[in-house]
């Protein structure tokens, strides 16, 4: 046991059955420093230490309680995670024989979801998730760890599930049923919350409706005791660690450790793993919220990588304006986005501002979505077409939405029905709607109107109806709660979305849109 006075002043934050983390309340680089004086005080041997002008890192082992100390100058932040029966020191992977060239494989799943094949230059392997448990993602992942292997059995020198939720790491409980045989798992690394936490309750109680037996608090469970009948050695990750695999040098920038007791978000749990292979820097950052976890303030420049593996899908987690900062910090050549073509540039990620902003101001050289299996060999020169494919792809998934401007005249407000329109939204986000009656008399328009629509869905809308807010400024002089709609009078309509939509009319055809 550690004296509570190593950490007086620290607030506990319980994270599971073995692993707790302590929270400094203000952070400093003399209280880290007096932390690892107390902790060599008692009888803690330091194992790794390394220093930055922005990040200190310290992992200390006394018996087997591992320690892993990180301070952060720009953020303040101060945490000291603590590991009961630490595996970690024992850990040795020392590269074979350099055979094949590295190479990272994006695989394409049934739904979103992430599934990644590393091949080291031993030919060995490191999974990043997976995807479902379904059938067709575990034969597309064995497939590919095949055709890797070269005819000999695969070896998968380390299994990294990014975070609990179903779409990255059930697969492996699927892939061991059918192939655990067939493949050897080495090491599985991940630092996921308890199915039974009390702080992610919620979440994990979400049962899919579109797939039986999905629940996290049965399925947590379930993954233990398939990794336990595997073989395969555990390792909880901690934010610090550098794990070697083969020839891959792996770097741990954001862990559970980081957000325990500050969200109940699972996504902000996703490791992010910085990996350098083939003489490239690959960011693995599964379904990180860059604000959550603070990554671009705590880094830098520091994230600078030549691949990014897209978070969260490109659907973006937690607030856009750290997403922008991190991938501004990240600056890659290339994206890897682990969502279909058609989620990617006209359902969802295009329409958020944060992955927008990648696609359109990052000066990406290339930007692979995953309908497809895609074979990248390092180090990875970008297509020469790269940028304009994604220009064209964005344009004309923008343009299979509809449009963000529609006006239609020739109305009349001796009829009821010239003012109901129908819309169809389809993508995955809520559009926001602005609508303005103009009449021949401009002292009788109509302004701000506003409304909106669910996600995918057609609906009719009756502008003027009840439906709507026709108040929704402090000041409006036109609103239309205060002023009167004339009677028998000709007017038209523009309706403004901030997402391309369609409009239409039985009886009207726009006169315009854009």
């Amino acid at each position: 046991m550690i004296p509570e006075s190593v950490f007086e002043g620290y607030s506990l934050r319980t994270e599971n059955r073995t692993n707790r983390v302590y929270v400094a309340q203000n952070g400093t680089r003399a209280a880290y420093d007096a932390c690892l004086r107390a902790l060599a005080a008692e009888g803690f041997a330091e194992k790794e230490r390394f220093e930055s002008d922005r990040w200190c890192y310290a992992a200390l082992l006394r018996e087997d309680t591992g320690i892993f100390l990180n301070y952060y100058s720009e953020t303040g932040d101060l945490r000291a995670a603590v590991e009961e029966r630490c595996a970690y020191f024992s850990y040795n992977d020392d590269p074979a024989d350099r055979t094949v060239s590295p190479q990272i494989t994006q695989i394409p799943l049934e739904d979103y979801g992430m599934s990644y094949a590393v091949r080291l230059s031993d030919g060995r392997f490191v999974i990043f998730d997976g995807g479902w448990n379904f059938a067709p993602d575990a034969e597309r992942l064995y497939a590919c760890l095949q055709d890797g292997s070269q005819g000999r059995a695969p070896i998968v020198a380390a299994w990294i599930l990014t975070h609990a939720h179903r779409d990255h790491y059930q697969c492996f409980l699927g892939f061991m049923e059918r192939y655990g045989d067939a493949v050897t798992v080495e090491k599985v690394l991940l630092s996921f919350p308890e199915a039974d936490d009390p702080a992610y309750e919620k979440d994990f109680s979400y049962e899919d409706r579109r797939v039986p037996d999905s629940d996290e608090r049965t399925n947590i469970p379930r993954l233990w005791q398939a990794i336990a009948s595997c073989g395969a050695v555990t390792y909880t990750a901690h934010t610090g660690q550098r794990y070697r695999m083969g020839d891959a040098d792996c770097l741990v920038l954001s862990s559970f450790d980081d957000v325990v007791g500050d969200t109940a978000n699972i996504n902000a749990t996703s490791l992010v793993i910085r990996m350098e292979l083939g003489g490239q820097v690959i960011l693995w950052t599964g379904d990180a919220a860059f604000g959550i976890c603070r990554l671009p303030q705590r880094y830098g420049a520091d994230l600078k990588a030549d691949i990014l593996q897209v978070p969260h899908h490109g659907f973006q987690s937690g607030p856009w304006e750290d997403e922008i900062l991190g991938y501004d910090r990240i600056r890659p050549s290339v994206c890897l986005l682990p969502v279909s073509d058609h989620n990617a540039y006209t359902a969802f990620c295009i329409h958020r501002r944060g992955t927008r902003h990648l696609m359109q101001n990052c000066d990406v050289s290339e930007f692979i979505a995953a309908s497809s299996l895609r074979t990248l060999t390092l180090p990875y020169v970008p297509a020469p077409y790269g940028k304009a494919e994604l220009a064209r792809n964005c344009a004309e998934g923008l343009a299979a939405c509809g449009a963000k401007c529609w006006i239609f005249t020739g109305l009349s407000t001796a009829s009821p029905s010239d003012f109901v329109f129908d819309f169809l939204n389809t993508t995955y986000l809520k559009p926001n709607l602005n609508a303005e009656i103009y009449f021949e008399d401009r002292t009788k328009r109509i302004l701000h109107v506003r409304f909106s629509l669910p996600p995918t869905c057609t609906k009719s809308v009756n502008v003027v109806g009840d439906e709507v807010d026709g108040d929704a400024l402090w000041f409006n002089e036109y609103a239309l709660k205060t002023q009167p709609i004339p009677e028998n009078a000709p007017f038209s309509l523009r309706i403004t979305s901030d997402l391309p939509i369609v409009v239409s009319h039985p009886d009207h055809a726009p006169a315009y849109h854009a």
